[in-house]
């Protein structure tokens, strides 16, 4: 059963793995107390605006993106499921209708978090290994995702990126490099580390 990572807040995380990121940086030739300021940039509420042209290179390669272990992971928590009917319109302006009856879930993460609105039906994501499709326009605060078949329990985390599930795949979606997408995450997604 998932629970929550806070009790009574939602679980928004954008997590560094220390295990990638020490595997890329041996395979560099670098110690993390050599990209000390870098890797506490991730944590800085100014994010990535701090940093210049050579250090996001170098971040890149810290955190495997383009080559080299995945090192990041974008978290939300599945809110809601429930079943809808096949002609059901979905999210803000219908862009969606369903074909089918199908299952349906609510992701805690929207544009105010800094997911792209460009990524609206085009994205997928990952709960519990299993991936599934984003449908309707991504909001504020949520996006709808289509469960099909499997019912996945309200609390459970829901991948949009991780060692497993690309970030390139999520990037290629919205039009935005993957550099980009982690620049736009915003401060209310708590950053962790994680092993």
């Amino acid at each position: 059963m998932s629970v929550r990572a806070i009790p009574g807040a939602l679980r928004r995380e954008l997590r560094f793995s220390k295990t990638a990121i020490a595997a890329n940086l041996e395979s560099l030739g670098l110690s993390l107390a050599e990209v000390k300021p870098l890797t506490e940039a991730l944590f800085d509420e100014k994010g990535l605006l701090g940093l210049y042209g050579s250090e996001l290179l170098l971040l890149e390669k810290i955190l495997g993106i383009g080559s080299g272990e995945p090192a990041v992971a974008l978290t939300g928590e599945l809110i809601s499921v429930k079943t809808a009917p096949a002609g059901s319109g979905v999210s803000y302006g219908y862009l969606t209708r369903l074909t089918k009856p199908t299952t349906i879930g609510l992701v805690a993460l929207g544009f105010s978090d800094g997911l792209p609105r460009s990524a609206t039906n085009k994205f997928s994501v990952s709960i519990d290994g299993v991936q599934h499709q984003g449908i309707g326009r991504i909001a504020m605060d949520q996006c709808v995702i289509d469960l099909g078949d499997s019912s996945p329990e309200v609390g459970s985390e829901v991948q949009f990126f991780s060692q497993e599930f690309s970030l390139a795949h999520f990037a290629s979606a919205s039009g935005f490099s993957q550099l980009e997408i982690l620049g736009r995450i915003h401060s209310r997604v708590a950053r962790v580390w994680s092993e």
